[in-house]
C-alpha cells in the first residue's frame, strides 16, 4: 500500500522526478522574473495587471515545457493555465496573432492534445515519440509560409489594428506582423505534430521560441524598455527555447 502511495506522489509532485537541471533551470527563470516584478512595483507600477499575469503565466508553461519535454501527460494541464495568462498579455500589449493564438486556438488544442495523448499513453502519465514522413515535412513547409504570407498582410491592411484596439492602436513595424504571424502558424503546426507526437515539434518549437524572442524584442522597442510584461515574456521565451533544445534531445532517446 506504501509503495502505491509513494508512486502516486511521484507522478502528482511533478517536481519529484525532475533532474537537478530541470528544477535548476525553473528556479532561475522564477527568480528572474520575480526580480522583474519587484522592480515594476517599486517603479509605482504596481497595478500594472500585465505584469503579475505575465510572471504567473511564465512559471505555469516552464512547469508545462519541462514536463512535455520528459514525455510527461500532465504537460497540458500546465499548459491550459499558462495559456489562458500568456493570452491576456499578448491581448494587453495588441499582439493580435499572439492572443488569437492562445485564447482562439491553444486552450482548445491543449485539450484536444491530453486526450489524444492519454489515449496512446504507453502508461497513465507518458506516451512514446513517433517520427514525420518527409512528404508530411514538405506539406507542412509549403502551408506554413503560404499562411504566413497572408496573415502578414491582413496585420498590415489599413484599420485592421483599429478594429480590435481601437484609434490608439499602435503601428507596428513589419518585422512586428513578420515575427506575430510567424509565431501564429508555426505554432498550429507544432500543436498538430504534438498531437500525432512527432519527434519533430521540438525544431518547430525553437523556431517559435527565436520568434517570441524577436516579437517581444520589437514590442519593447516601439512601447518602451519600461515594459515590464513584455521583458518577461522574452525570459519565458529563452527558457521555453533552451527547454526546447533540451526535449529534442531527450525525445530521441
Amino acid at each position: 500500500m506504501n509503495k502505491v502511495k509513494h508512486k502516486w506522489y511521484k507522478h502528482i509532485i511533478f517536481f519529484w522526478f525532475w533532474n537537478k537541471w530541470e528544477k535548476i533551470l525553473l528556479l532561475v527563470n522564477s527568480f528572474i522574473t520575480l526580480v522583474l516584478l519587484i522592480y515594476q512595483c517599486s517603479t509605482g507600477s504596481a497595478n500594472d495587471w500585465k505584469t503579475w499575469i505575465a510572471f504567473l503565466a511564465n512559471i505555469l508553461n516552464i512547469i508545462s515545457v519541462i514536463l512535455a519535454t520528459k514525455k510527461r501527460i500532465s504537460c497540458f494541464i500546465w499548459g491550459i493555465l499558462a495559456v489562458i495568462g500568456f493570452g491576456g498579455v499578448a491581448f494587453g500589449n495588441q499582439a493580435t496573432g499572439n492572443w488569437l493564438l492562445y485564447w482562439v486556438f491553444y486552450v482548445p488544442a491543449q485539450i484536444v492534445a491530453l486526450y489524444l495523448w492519454k489515449k496512446k499513453s504507453i502508461n497513465k502519465y507518458e506516451i512514446k515519440p513517433t517520427s514525420i514522413n518527409w512528404w508530411q515535412i514538405i506539406i507542412a513547409v509549403i502551408a506554413s509560409v503560404g499562411f504566413i504570407v497572408l496573415f502578414v498582410w491582413i496585420e498590415g491592411m489599413n484599420g485592421f489594428q483599429e478594429l480590435w484596439y481601437g484609434p490608439n492602436a499602435p503601428k507596428y513595424g513589419l518585422q512586428t506582423h513578420i515575427f506575430d504571424a510567424s509565431i501564429l502558424i508555426l505554432s498550429i503546426v507544432m500543436t498538430i505534430f504534438t498531437w500525432c507526437r512527432f519527434k519533430e515539434r521540438w525544431y518547430v518549437s525553437i523556431v517559435i521560441d527565436c520568434c517570441q524572442i524577436g516579437l517581444w524584442a520589437s514590442i519593447i522597442h516601439q512601447t518602451g524598455m519600461n515594459n515590464i510584461s513584455a521583458w518577461i515574456m522574452i525570459v519565458s521565451s529563452v527558457t521555453m527555447l533552451i527547454s526546447a533544445t533540451y526535449g529534442a534531445f531527450n525525445w530521441k532517446k
